[in-house]
């Protein structure tokens, strides 16, 4: 297709301009090198050049604007420059061109203006070389569609460039992280790339040599911040090497590699502080085809991955192995559920075993790859959903990973007007995932024998089922340890070391209705050992994270809880399954609110310092009460939600009568959801709330509508409360 237009074009160049200059023969033949290795952004900028000294060569033009099509920086001039190359070309090519400027840049009616002009052009006679960009007009139709719906839709999210000293000015991508954020893994191309600039025989060049992929690690300094990341020396050579998923409790690295085929998966494991060098994974799930992208479930029982081989819906589709007597299966494909006839990739099962994330060219895409999830219900994956904009761009979107919490993401991206400081940077999302949140209990901490780290081998069992899961190892120089369990199970934890007796505890998460993290270190001993540390048992760890509402007292008619209890946003279980409530801003029946100023004066707080953190922590709740607790403004009410159930007949509210008849809705999600009072303020709210847990419902929390819309206090915080536009 490009050579049929370089024809057109070098004959408007020849009427135009006549011949070429001498002086720029080498500019334009470094351009075409570049535009031919699709590096855009080099391209656009000799090309640019050329242009500006030419501005009749048609040929100059459009290559800059192909340019600036692959080149989210300069996208908004595509629109410009197609149109004065359309001034002159009337054919169909153009339409469709013009018709993708405006694609990218999110004007979506005049793109589906543009594409079926085109199509309606090519339906005259189609030629064969016209095909794929026909087939490419018809997505792109249907990509508009679904951003006009997603625009509707705005997602209430928090982007943020993950800064130094993780992002340079160099490139940085697909970042993999342990499900408790504490290590994160990711693929550097630059300055410090082993064997510095190489040639493609992989020897030193500094004129024409480029820096190849290695991977790098950073742990978090603290609860925001990761230290100066380091290479891996063991997994890194001249050649490219990428990560591409960890294992949650971060003990085993998957990699990709392309040797004498299109690139196959590869696993290294963590030792200590080492990293093994990484063996090839067996037949099963490496092909002669492309195998590149993968992740494995919490338990390190199943491997999904994306493959190019023969017998997929489309080109690279989603399958999964499952590992039996220690080796993996052949691979199932996941089916019309979640591959179409278009490319998905990137997949991230997250650590709760149900939720899997993963990138598509389908479904709801606006554009390009676009990160998509979906949740496992009797045993089948339900209609992906998309994350929405402004998460999904009309760009490629993916290698998308969330934390156990669910409540950050990490992907990199190289999209303009985000804060990036090189050519590809590593971003934030906060929430990680839209609606209620992943439920499970994260158990970490650390194995001690005779107060030394040791590697421990350690068995969940399932008390219900007797099965066995795992096994887990700690870190034999640290003694780390991490595994997420699912709720609706009772478990029996062994830690088993040789020389030590075998210690059991328990752990019964059969109702849990929240994420909690379970900090717990084993004190294993021998039998003459001294000094031996007091511990509490997990069971106990659990209960008091929970909370309970004993020693409950009333002063001036409220409640006052002197234990530690939990305050948290809406993560609840229906019926042991976890409640999805999809991206569509739910609307209720609109209530009359006091038509009050703002309470506190007019003056609208600051909610930079909570924006992004999880309520989960009473510290952030306690600040956001401090802050907006006497907040309030036309249109925005507060009730407290006391339940939330996908078959409703199954909750009794008898206990709380005192408090009136409970509001009760049935969402689109699927959810019926039960809320008591609504107050003006978060704090009368807040007041009320306690009185309701006091009473017996201790899971209660305080949930928003604004003009109609329910929002969760998060994402209410997200948008400034009223501070600007909430639609």
């Amino acid at each position: 297709m490009m050579q049929k237009l370089g024809i057109f074009f070098i004959t408007l160049l020849c009427l135009h301009t006549g011949s070429v200059n001498a002086q720029n023969k080498d500019l334009k033949s470094d351009a075409a090198y570049y535009f031919d290795g699709k590096d855009y952004k080099t391209a656009y900028e000799l090309y640019d050049k050329l242009s500006a000294e030419n501005p009749t060569n048609m040929e100059y033009k459009f290559r800059l604007g192909f340019c600036t099509l692959n080149y989210p920086d300069k996208k908004a001039r595509s629109i410009e420059l197609f149109q004065e190359i359309k001034k002159i070309d009337k054919s169909a090519d153009i339409d469709y061109y013009l018709a993708k400027a405006y694609h990218i840049n999110y004007k979506f009616d005049e793109a589906k203006i543009l594409y079926s002009q085109y199509l309606i052009k090519k339906s005259v006679k189609i030629n064969e070389e016209d095909k794929p960009l026909i087939e490419d007009a018809k997505l792109g139709i249907a990509n508009c569609n679904n951003g006009n719906e997603l625009i509707a839709k705005k997602i209430i999210a928090d982007i943020k460039n993950i800064g130094s000293p993780v992002n340079t000015e160099e490139l940085e991508g697909v970042p993999v992280i342990s499900a408790d954020e504490s290590v994160m893994i990711f693929t550097y191309a630059g300055k410090k790339s082993t064997g510095g600039l190489l040639n493609d025989a992989l020897k030193p060049d500094a004129e024409n040599g480029i820096y190849h992929e290695d991977i790098f690690i950073s742990t978090k300094a603290n609860d925001s911040t990761f230290n100066a990341p380091t290479s891996i020396a063991t997994l890194n050579t001249n050649g490219n090497d990428a990560a591409v998923a960890l294992s949650p409790d971060g003990s085993m690295l998957f990699t990709f590699e392309s040797n004498n085929d299109e690139g196959d998966l590869y696993i290294s494991t963590l030792k200590g502080s080492e990293w093994s060098k990484p063996e090839r994974l067996n037949k099963n799930i490496n092909t002669d085809a492309w195998e590149g992208s993968c992740s494995i479930s919490s338990d390190g029982r199943y491997l999904y991955f994306a493959s190019e081989k023969p017998g997929g819906l489309g080109g690279k589709d989603l399958y999964v192995s499952e590992k039996i007597n220690g080796d993996w299966t052949p691979a199932i494909n996941l089916g019309p559920s979640i591959n179409t006839e278009y490319n998905e990739d990137a997949p991230f099962i997250h650590p709760d075993g149900i939720t899997l994330f993963f990138s598509s060219e389908g479904h709801k895409s606006i554009g390009g790859y676009d990160i998509m999830y979906s949740i496992k219900q009797d045993n089948k994956w339900i209609e992906p959903l998309s994350m929405g904009i402004p998460l999904n761009t009309t760009e490629d979107d993916r290698y998308y990973v969330i934390n156990a919490q669910g409540d950050k993401g990490y992907f990199s991206s190289n999209r303009a007007d985000a804060g990036g400081k090189g050519k590809q940077d590593i971003y934030t999302v906060s929430p990680g995932i839209l609606g209620e949140r992943p439920i499970l209990a994260l158990l970490k901490g650390n194995v001690f024998a005779d107060d030394k780290p040791v590697e421990a081998k350690i068995e969940i069992i399932k008390k219900i089922t007797n099965d066995l899961i795992g096994p887990y190892y700690s870190n034999s120089k640290t003694g780390k340890y991490l595994m997420a369990l699912s709720p609706g199970n009772g478990y029996k934890i062994k830690i088993i070391i040789p020389g030590f007796e075998t210690v059991e505890e328990e752990l019964d998460i059969d109702k849990l209705q929240k994420f909690v993290e379970i900090k717990k270190d084993f004190y294993i001993y021998s039998t003459s050992y001294v000094n031996k540390k007091d511990q509490k048992s997990v069971k106990s760890i659990l209960d008091s994270l929970l909370g309970n509402i004993k020693n409950v007292e009333t002063f001036n008619n409220d409640v006052v809880i002197k234990t530690n209890v939990v305050i948290e946003t809406p993560t609840t279980t229906v019926n042991n399954e976890a409640a999805i409530k999809t991206n569509v801003a739910v609307e209720t029946p609109t209530t009359s609110v006091n038509k009050t100023n703002p309470c506190n004066g007019g003056v609208m707080p600051d909610f930079t310092a909570l924006k992004g953190k999880s309520l989960n922590e009473r510290a952030n709740y306690d600040k956001l009460l401090e802050i907006a607790g006497n907040t309030c403004a036309d249109g925005m009410i507060f009730k407290v939600q006391i339940a939330a159930y996908r078959n409703p007949e199954n909750y009794k509210y008898n206990h709380l009568s005192q408090f009136g008849k409970p509001e009760i809705i049935n969402y689109p999600d699927g959810i019926t959801r039960f809320t008591l009072l609504q107050f003006s303020t978060l704090k009368e709210a807040e007041k009320a709330r306690q009185k309701i847990m006091a009473k017996g419902q201790a899971d209660a929390w305080v949930t928003a509508v604004v003009n109609g819309k329910r929002y969760t206090l998060e994402e209410l915080i997200m948008v400034d409360f009223l501070g600007k536009s909430v639609n």
